[in-house]
């Protein structure tokens, strides 16, 4: 029997070959890694600058809806409503014209001091930024019976198509006289021949707008968050508190354009903050408001340097390497004009 060797049919790699392999696989599998990156950063991009439009558009759409409430208090006027006898006072209220109370002026705009505090309910604002303050009535009216029924019998209470709710606060007014008065309170006798005859009942808001500030977790690093006080019932009595609203909104400024020859078109824009203070200022010729909100995204990205300057209104921000406004957030400048129907009508009306 033969013996002899017995060749096999492969050879291994020489370590030429070897080399060269890992190259290219070492280059493959960057490659790989390198376009994983580049999506995974296209990604986070689109999705902050989606998420920050979405936050900008809300705060626009929850501010409008306020501002064009501005002026409306059923069929009567803010200076003939009067308190109830057995209005209870609010907890947390706050002073001055941003009283929650106080309709003798429905809309009033502060500036946050140094110390953050402003309206005597606020001590938790950025400093030098405005705070917004509306009082209105909600188009959902409560009567006596249904008034597209000529059989209604007339009781004298509000009962359609609800009941009040006692947790609200509510206007009772007709076109002569008003009642501002809690819910769990008897309303009055809205009987032809009474005092608020034919009157309707209309649930009242009181809100404040303003950009809160905080640390976070004791560090430099600072939280803003477009917030708003609110009239609630605690459980005992009405109470000013503070829901959030957007986070991310590092500032929101206002703009006023008022009518002062009463022709319906806007004469001027304040410039000024001082403005807004002003012992002159008729708020009863304001017509028109612009509203501008920048937010940024929520977390910081060392990969990325924001180095535009943002224009709200009369205001300019430029971002740095402060605290206040980091230069690796992405921002979105959102801007809007709303025309205050209410008092337009007002005013052309001359009323």
């Amino acid at each position: 029997m033969n013996m002899g060797y017995i060749r096999s049919g492969s050879q291994g790699f020489s370590l030429v070959e070897f080399m060269i392999a890992m190259l290219l696989g070492t280059i493959l599998i960057g490659g790989a890694i390198s376009v994983y990156l580049a999506s995974k950063r296209s990604y986070i991009e689109v999705e902050q600058v989606a998420g920050l439009s979405e936050n900008g558009r809300f705060g626009l759409r929850v501010i409008n809806d306020s501002l064009r409430h501005i002026g409306f208090f059923g069929s009567a006027r803010p200076g003939d409503i009067a308190d109830d006898i057995n209005l209870g006072a609010v907890s947390n209220d706050c002073t001055g014209d941003a009283a929650a109370y106080d309709l003798s002026s429905v809309i009033a705009v502060g500036i946050v001091d140094s110390s953050g505090d402003a309206y005597g309910c606020i001590d938790d604002g950025v400093e030098g930024t405005q705070v917004l303050v509306v009082k209105y009535l909600v188009p959902s009216p409560i009567y006596d019976e249904d008034p597209d029924d000529p059989n209604a019998v007339l009781d004298g209470s509000l009962e359609h198509p609800r009941a009040p709710d006692p947790n609200e606060t509510y206007v009772v007014a007709n076109s002569e006289f008003g009642v501002l008065l809690d819910g769990a309170d008897t309303a009055p006798d809205v009987r032809d021949g009474q005092q608020f005859a034919r009157a309707v009942g209309w649930p009242y808001r009181f809100q404040a707008y303003y950009v809160r500030e905080e640390t976070i977790g004791g560090g430099p690093r600072l939280r803003k968050t477009l917030v708003r006080k609110t009239l609630v019932w605690n459980g005992a009595s009405m109470e000013v508190e503070t829901e959030e609203l957007v986070e991310g909104v590092e500032r929101f400024y206002l703009r006023f354009g008022y009518d002062t020859d009463s022709d319906g078109d806007i004469d001027t824009y304040t410039v000024e903050a001082t403005d807004l203070a002003a012992a002159s200022w008729d708020w009863d010729t304001v017509i028109s408001i612009e509203v501008f909100i920048l937010v940024r995204s929520p977390d910081e990205d060392s990969a990325y340097s924001d180095t535009k300057t943002y224009n709200l209104g009369d205001v300019t921000i430029t971002p740095s390497s402060n605290t206040d406004y980091p230069v690796n957030m992405r921002r979105l400048m959102m801007h809007s004009t709303i025309s205050l129907r209410n008092p337009k009508l007002i005013i052309r009306g001359g009323a």
